[in-house]
């Protein structure tokens, strides 16, 4: 997987991974259910090729279908896998294994209002800070094969460093997982209440907890 470079904050929107993506076709996914970990150590990098986005889909509605939210993530809902609007001008972050093929992946938004952020009308009720740009964390999936592998902190490494190399003032992410919601606690982040949000327009809005961090350094 020679499409893939580690953190680099020269990678801005107009290159090809920030295209506009085009119907995916899928790459394989299947995992042996008792395959053999021991490999090389399993590192995020930042994806620059939008072809992998294909692979990362697929993998997002494995994984959710499968863990419990079946009721907004679902092949009826997402035929072609689950990616949105948002997919197309964010960061992503993979880890590959030993095959290449895609076992984990996150994403990170940069907004630099709230009229982009397409999630606005579910949290302007908070007091938002009112500084530029901000970061949206969100899509973090881990094949269940890979887990306890620290993939989901190194993940949240990798975008954290980022958006310090790239002056994010602030941070904000939608979360749900308790295992998740320590975690980001841990780094800083508060959560500041609940919020109601649909990822479908044809399903019902359904409650998230709020997270934000401000960026110390600013």
């Amino acid at each position: 997987m020679n499409t893939l470079l580690e953190i680099n904050p020269s990678i801005l929107p107009g290159t090809d991974l920030h295209a506009a993506p085009s119907r995916p076709t899928f790459l394989n996914t299947v995992f042996e259910e008792n395959s053999v970990l021991e490999q090389k150590e399993l590192t995020p990098q930042l994806a620059t090729d939008s072809a992998l986005l294909n692979e990362v889909y697929r993998l997002r509605l494995d994984v959710w279908e499968h863990s419990g939210n079946t009721a907004f993530v679902n092949r009826n809902l997402y035929p072609d896998g689950w990616y949105d609007e948002l997919d197309a001008t964010a960061f992503h972050w993979i880890v590959a294994n030993d095959e290449n093929k895609i076992i984990a992946s996150a994403r990170l938004n940069l907004f630099y209002s709230f009229a982009d952020f397409p999630y606005y009308s579910s949290v302007q009720k908070f007091l938002l800070p009112q500084k530029w740009p901000f970061g949206f964390y969100s899509r973090l999936v881990v094949h269940p094969d890979y887990r306890k592998n620290g993939l989901s902190r190194k993940l949240f490494h990798s975008r954290d460093v980022f958006c310090q190399q790239m002056g994010v003032q602030w941070s904000q992410a939608f979360i749900n997982n308790p295992f998740i919601m320590c975690q980001y606690e841990k780094s800083g982040f508060l959560n500041i209440g609940k919020a109601e949000v649909a990822y479908h327009p044809s399903e019902h809005p359904h409650v998230v907890n709020v997270f934000i961090k401000m960026n110390e350094n600013f």
